[in-house]
């Protein structure tokens, strides 16, 4: 558990900001931070404490005066205050890029969670991008641990480890920067480091590599991406959390002069077509029609659930405005001891302070109004008594410094409480100012959520009104279109480079193959020759997706396959999926290699 590391006077809060400016820290640093007026912060530091371990070190600064020392003594933009919270990293580049250290706001006790948990993933990010979770491995605290995920709560996978015990796996130590529930499922069997302290299970090493992820995918396949960057002519999409693919505006539309920041939104997730697999992948969305069957997004780990899910809306990101801090609590002033009168007479209690407008809770916008200094009292004559002269002149000194005393305190009183009429306007006016944060925060969301629908609203359109890439010529040769389709769908998807070496082979066109492509229903004929180009290049072999396997005289799992006498063995491959009546397609491969198109089909019909 981190040492929680209270800052309170005006020495230790330059000391900290020297500590964060300076080239010493090996761990991120948390600075919470306590609301004027309160006494605790928002955030629950003894929870980051707990979770954060030795990991990062801690720090909460208390209200008062001090805040403004910390403040002055860092970069604008990167100072903390107001019961906010700031994680810094390792480091100085967040004194240049502010992104790096985000300021995490709370307004009220109600928000502390969020706050709490913004500053603990925050701080784990972090610790896992300096290697502290990998320098330490070797450390008497871990040991190698295995378990079941019992369930995702908080944002964090709850183990059921081997042995009774519990463990939690937070996403940076499984994948970071994707929702564990997009990496881990209850059921599902992890091992991993176990850090005996904080109970963080590390299971990033059992994680298959993306080039071992990624061999599922083949040419041709269509898959979803996630939208990371968006320039006006160029695009990065995220295959997998580790890969990123360059799309240009050629691969996303057909109008030089779109804008492609007017149709993808950054953290979408889309349909493309894998047009060449890696090390160097190409994607199109061009080549993306209704009619087509996505596949399944990448599980990350064996098991585990897609990393990605298209229907998913694109996050809304608002970005906060950061402000001036606000001015320290004034504190309550005592109210000064009255010393013992000698000759005690009766004092008449002090006039309460006539209403000034300084009293008044300023209005949004308005100054803080000086105090101008109250003229003091004249002192009040002393009755003159039967007394010695000495006795006398000392008896009128103290009812003097009495009378001023009086004087002084009814002064302070009145500051007091044109301070305190003050702070309750700011206070007031803190609040509103929240509540308008809010509700502009809940609007840019709303509009942030209505824009990504229209940009992807308007790239289908454009891609639905968009004339085809091919079309069926007007052949009187009904073959002859066919096999123009199938050769055209093959020069736009094999990329250049790549011809030479999966060229487009000869292929026989069975007596029944174009009548059963003229009765088919529910495909389009481009698309059927897309899927004989893949059958014919050897595409169809390397995808999952088409479920290539020889069509059997029978359902049993010995049957033999269909077959001619001439030896051709008839085979059928998946031209859709997960649709009623999925559509496949028959054909037969003769023993000289050469291809034979047999009939496109229903699922149900087995006939070859």
């Amino acid at each position: 558990m981190s040492a929680i590391k209270r800052v309170t006077n005006t020495s230790e809060a330059e000391a900290l900001a020297a500590l964060l400016n300076g080239d010493s820290r090996t761990k991120p640093t948390v600075v919470v931070t306590v609301a004027s007026g309160h006494t605790e912060p928002y955030a629950d530091v003894e929870r980051i404490a707990a979770e954060i371990g030795d990991l990062a070190d801690l720090y909460l600064v208390t209200t008062g005066g001090h805040t403004w020392a910390f403040s002055n003594k860092m970069t604008p933009g990167t100072q903390v205050y107001g019961g906010a919270g700031r994680v810094y990293p390792v480091g100085l580049a967040w004194n240049i890029d502010l992104k790096l250290a985000p300021l995490r706001f709370a307004w009220s006790k109600s928000e502390g969670p969020k706050l709490t948990g913004q500053l603990i993933d925050d701080a784990l990010d972090m610790a896992a991008a300096a290697g502290l979770f990998d320098s330490a491995r070797t450390a008497s605290t871990r040991e190698r641990r295995a378990g079941t995920v019992r369930s995702i709560m908080s944002e964090r996978a709850l183990v059921d480890l081997v042995g009774g015990d519990m463990a939690s796996v937070p996403p940076q130590l499984a994948q970071a920067g994707v929702p564990i529930e997009r990496v881990l499922a209850p059921g599902m069997h992890v091992d991993g480091v176990l850090e005996k302290k904080s109970r963080w299970l590390d299971i990033r090493e059992s994680r298959p590599t993306a080039e071992e992820a990624l061999k599922t995918y083949a040419a041709g396949d269509v898959v979803p991406a996630e939208v990371r960057s968006v320039l006006a002519g160029s695009a990065d999409l995220r295959l997998h959390p580790d890969v990123t693919v360059e799309l240009f505006r050629s691969d996303v539309t057909g109008d030089p002069d779109d804008d492609l920041s007017a149709l993808l939104t950054p953290g979408e997730v889309v349909l493309a077509r894998v047009v060449a697999t890696g090390p160097k992948w190409r994607l199109s969305l061009r080549e993306v029609r209704e009619h087509d069957t996505a596949r399944e997004a990448l599980a990350l780990y064996a098991g585990g659930p897609p990393w990605l899910d298209p229907d998913a809306p694109p996050p809304a990101v608002v970005e906060h405005v950061e402000t001036e801090p606000s001015p320290p609590e004034v504190a309550s002033v005592a109210e000064p001891v009255e010393p013992v009168e000698m000759a005690a007479e009766p004092v008449a209690p002090a006039k309460p302070a006539m209403p000034t407008p300084a009293m008044m809770p300023r209005r949004k916008g308005e100054p803080v109004r000086a105090l101008r200094p109250l003229p003091a009292p004249s002192p009040e004559p002393v009755p003159e008594k039967e007394h010695p002269p000495a006795k006398k002149a000392a008896v009128q000194s103290m009812s003097l410094q009495v009378t001023a005393i009086k004087a002084e305190k009814a002064h302070l009183e009145a500051e007091l409480t044109e301070l305190r009429d003050q702070v309750s306007g700011l206070r007031n006016e803190r609040v509103q100012f929240a509540k308008d944060l809010a509700r502009a925060a809940r609007q840019v969301e709303t509009r942030d959520a209505e824009l990504a629908r229209m940009r992807s609203q308007l790239r289908r359109a454009k891609q639905r009104t968009a004339p085809p890439d091919v079309a069926l010529p007007v052949f009187a040769d009904r073959e002859r279109g066919f096999r123009h389709l199938v050769e055209a769908s093959w020069a736009r998807r094999i990329p250049v480079g790549e011809q030479p070496t999966r060229p487009l082979p000869d292929y026989a066109i069975g007596e029944r193959f174009l009548d059963s492509v003229d009765a088919l229903e529910g495909i389009a004929v481009d698309k059927i020759a897309d899927v004989v180009m893949e059958v014919l290049t050897g595409l169809a072999e390397q995808s999952t997706g088409r479920e290539l396997h020889q069509l059997r005289t029978s359902a049993g799992g010995n049957a033999a396959p269909q077959s001619r006498t001439d030896g051709a063995v008839c085979y059928r491959v998946s031209m859709q999926i997960h649709t009623p009546s999925a559509r496949r397609l028959h054909f037969w491969k003769c023993p000289d290699g050469t291809i034979e198109l047999s009939r496109v089909v229903v699922h149900d019909d087995m006939e070859p």
